[in-house]
């Protein structure tokens, strides 16, 4: 016989994400001059974005303090970039 742990289909899929703070990005739209508190919450916001958007993105640069990606289609009706510099 088997059990069914009810509390397990409530517990959170990645647990080492439940402190992470929830970026802000007002109105749905990245603005210049907006800051983040670190290099993961701008991927984060960026990666909720392209999905609430139904866009593909390509990473071209990813470093320490850089990030910058695109748009797959960009030129091709997708005017989304995002460049990302730690100030």
């Amino acid at each position: 016989m088997r059990s069914l742990d009810l509390e397990a289909m409530h517990a959170p899929e990645l647990p080492q994400y439940i402190n992470a703070a929830l970026p802000v990005v007002a109105d749905g739209e990245f603005t210049v001059g907006m800051e983040f508190s670190s290099r993961e919450a701008v991927i984060k916001a960026m990666k909720d974005y392209t999905i609430r958007r139904g866009v593909d993105y390509r990473v071209y640069e990813s470093k320490p303090t850089t990030f910058y990606a695109k748009c797959t289609e960009y030129g091709n009706g997708c005017d989304w970039l995002i460049r990302v510099t730690k100030m």
